[in-house]
């Protein structure tokens, strides 16, 4: 899959800098299509003294995680 041909930009909180889409559930948590309630749920668990960041699909797709950490 190329990630143009994804339709919608979804986002993820990840647990791991090394999450893709072949990750195990426990790297990532559910797609969500809202970036800022994404962002919201990682500060949250941030808060909770969780490293985590966030991912798009377009950037798992491409199995290169951006870590976009707070």
């Amino acid at each position: 899959m190329e990630a143009v041909d994804l339709k919608q930009t979804l986002w993820r909180v990840v647990y791991t800098k090394g999450a893709n889409l072949h990750s195990s559930g426990g790297a990532a948590g559910p797609w969500h299509p809202d970036r800022a309630h994404v962002e919201r749920c990682a500060q949250l668990l941030r808060g909770m003294a969780q490293e985590v960041g966030i991912q798009s699909n377009a950037q798992a797709a491409k199995n290169a995680c951006t870590w976009i950490a707070g």
